[in-house]
């Protein structure tokens, strides 16, 4: 839902409308200004973004749009760092991506100051390669803080 709710801000956006059938926060999302100027793919993501976000559990869905908040504060060249991190942690080999996803879930419990002292650790040092921490803390650089259960 990136070109349109986001530029209101995605979080206040839904909470704004989170009481309306899906069908009304459909009908609101494509009258946002900017959403007629999406191409058609696009136009067709944000809507099933929306219907994804409706089936959420709350938790989960108060942390993907704490994500959506913080990616919006970043300037285009982080936001363009956290992509590629993205990217680079799909082309890793499925062994690695498996390491690094335990890792981020993992450090995804760690309070964000803490993050990098975590990441630049002995024990992470040496279970991870230079590229794959980097790849952990860009993306936990948009990660909001999960208390552990």
């Amino acid at each position: 839902m990136r070109a349109t709710p986001q530029q209101g801000h995605l979080p206040q956006w839904m909470a704004q409308h989170q009481n309306l059938p899906v069908n009304q926060q459909e009908r609101l999302l494509r009258s946002e200004p900017g959403f007629n100027r999406l191409n058609p793919t696009e136009q067709q993501r944000a809507v099933q973004q929306l219907h994804q976000m409706n089936q959420m559990p709350e938790p989960q869905r108060e942390r993907r749009l704490a994500r959506a908040e913080n990616i919006e504060r970043l300037s285009p060249a982080d936001r363009m760092r956290v992509n590629q991190s993205a990217q680079q942690l799909r082309g890793l080999a499925p062994d690695r991506q498996t390491m690094v996803r335990r890792a981020f879930r993992d450090l995804r419990g760690v309070p964000v100051d803490q993050r990098d002292t975590m990441i630049n650790s002995a024990r992470y040092g040496s279970a991870f390669s230079p590229e794959e921490r980097g790849i952990l803390s860009n993306l936990l650089r948009v990660e909001p803080y999960e208390a552990p259960r």
